[in-house]
């Protein structure tokens, strides 16, 4: 959750809503916007009940993550069990290299980061580096998935990496990296 002073919050992915309602509700927020990392489902599950709370909040996305996103065998949600298909008028595209101010001064920056899946985005915003499943320090980035590509993958590894050093690193799972430094994560 990104938010400063104001009334208005940015997510990062989308997955558990209860805790970000909650957050909302103790500090009378609403979500303007969440900025995808990709469309599988463990990290869009929440949108239907998000735009139920917030039902002006836009989704922002990529190309495919838009054609992910209606389609619930492309974003994996049919297999969960919960089949997840969002095609409002509220989505946008987001390419490489486009930024979006988020609060004054201060402006998030896309980059295409495909491999994991077709639909990945890293997003910069400041010092803060949200890479989603593109790269999670010490760990192999799955890229056997279908619209994966392992080639991809690694040049996408690698353009993190030039972009990390220094920054905090909020991967898509497990720990935040405050001041990663590029050599200090094992794979």
């Amino acid at each position: 959750i990104l938010t400063e002073g104001g009334k208005e919050a940015f997510l990062i992915d989308v997955g558990d809503v209860r805790p970000v309602a909650g957050f909302l509700e103790r500090g009378n927020k609403t979500v303007k916007a969440v900025f995808l990392t990709h469309t599988h489902y463990d990290h869009m599950y929440g949108i239907r009940e998000l735009m139920g709370i917030c039902p002006d909040c836009w989704v922002y996305t990529s190309r495919f993550g838009k054609e992910a996103l209606a389609s619930d065998r492309m974003n994996f949600s049919r297999y969960h069990g919960d089949p997840v298909v969002w095609e409002g008028g509220n989505v946008r595209v987001l390419s490489d290299g486009e930024e979006v101010e988020l609060f004054p001064g201060t402006r998030l920056k896309a980059v295409g980061t495909p491999g994991h899946d077709k639909s990945c985005l890293t997003y910069k915003v400041g010092n803060s580096l949200f890479t989603g499943d593109s790269f999670i320090p010490g760990v192999k980035v799955i890229a056997s998935f279908p619209n994966s590509n392992r080639e991809e993958a690694g040049r996408s590894r690698s353009l993190i990496l030039s972009l990390a050093q220094g920054c905090d690193v909020y991967p898509g799972h497990g720990d935040i990296y405050r001041d990663f430094q590029t050599g200090s994560e094992i794979i």
